[in-house]
């Protein structure tokens, strides 16, 4: 069966490289989406552990589970939810509640049994959820008169972050302060005040605030240069299945793409796309500039060598033929192996299926 390996000790030094970036402002791990794959309670954990006193999450689910596990870890609910019945869930669970109108407010104090920590969510971009700037005043003035709600924080989401000098995160940042600054014009102290992300804190370091939010950089994944030392998380490990040598002239895999050119010794290995391996997020935007984009790193990737690759005692070993469901091929030509040794894959754990097993070690 295929495993997931989680290096806790790399886990734990990029937490440290972001806080190291984030000077004085507090970081926030968001733990959405099972940690990024990595498992959510464990991380949380290991989290606490290391001085952490608040992770973020995005679905009221995620934050059910780390309840349900007792980690003793303040959870900040991103999405704003707005039924009764979840609404009594998060006042029942103690999580900090992320607020976008006076009415979804004004509910969540009448179901609460006490006082609920909740953040003002605005929307100074995203367009998702949030309090539009303009109604800055409206929302204090709302909690103020909701004496079951006390506001320990405020933020909004980036939604262009992606590179440098980007003017619509400046237009963001700008309308964010004027947000911050009408609350407490208005009465409301704002608690923590957190707009930038992961890009926001690494890119822009005047969005910082007194705290900002990061999940994708505790992994160790940056889409860009890393200058802060981050560290690879995890890989995907599976063992040898069987060995064998194919002639000159043979084909591997399905549609026979790929054709030996020599005598060739071929590894397989009991993982595929059902595990999550070599898999990518789907091309969801289509502007010319995006387009343009995707054109240039499909022609760099015909100039590089063959990025579908495994380590295999130390040494890098490429998949030849295609990929398959539950099966792939590595040439091991060169590399003295047999059944049951181990291949590393190097992966995003967001794409691994659950069927996976996560296994936390340290380094060695």
């Amino acid at each position: 069966m295929p495993t997931l390996r989680i290096n806790t000790t790399a886990l734990l030094h990029n937490l440290k490289a972001l806080q190291a970036a984030a000077g004085d402002a507090q970081v926030i791990p968001v733990l959405k989406a099972n940690a990024y794959g990595l498992g959510a309670v464990r991380v949380a954990a290991l989290l606490a552990q290391a001085g952490v006193r608040l992770v973020a999450v995005s679905r009221l689910e995620e934050a059910e589970e780390l309840a349900a596990a007792r980690v003793p870890l303040e959870v900040l609910l991103m999405t704003p939810y707005h039924t009764e019945s979840a609404l009594q869930k998060i006042a029942a669970l103690g999580l900090t509640a992320a607020i976008e109108s006076v009415e979804q407010a004004q509910t969540l104090n009448a179901l609460a049994q006490g006082s609920v920590k909740v953040h003002l969510k605005f929307d100074t971009g995203m367009g998702r959820f949030g309090f539009l700037p303009p109604q800055a005043k409206q929302a204090a003035e709302a909690v103020l008169a909701l004496k079951n709600l006390r506001v320990t924080g405020v933020f909004s989401h980036l939604s262009n972050c992606f590179r440098p000098g980007e003017k619509s995160v400046l237009c963001q940042a700008e309308a964010f302060d004027g947000v911050v600054n009408t609350l407490r014009e208005n009465g409301v102290e704002p608690g923590l005040t957190h707009l930038a992300n992961t890009n926001g804190l690494l890119l822009y370091p005047g969005l910082r605030h007194n705290a900002v939010r990061s999940g994708s950089a505790l992994l160790g994944r940056l889409a860009y240069a890393d200058r802060w030392g981050f560290r690879p998380v995890c890989e995907l490990q599976a063992e040898i299945c069987g060995v064998r040598t194919l002639p000159a002239g043979h084909t591997i895999g399905y549609a026979n793409t790929y054709i030996t050119k020599q005598k060739t010794r071929v590894a397989v290995v009991p993982v595929g796309y059902a595990d999550g391996i070599f898999t990518e997020k789907s091309r969801d935007t289509f502007r010319f500039f995006d387009l343009l984009r995707y054109l240039y790193h499909d022609a760099l990737l015909l100039l590089k060598k063959p990025r579908l690759a495994g380590v295999l005692h130390g040494r890098r070993v490429p998949v030849v033929g295609r990929v398959g469901l539950t099966n792939l091929s590595l040439d091991v030509t060169n590399v003295d192996c047999a059944p049951g040794d181990t291949v590393s894959f190097y992966v995003n754990p967001l794409l691994v299926r659950e069927t996976a097993a996560r296994v936390y070690a340290e380094d060695a």
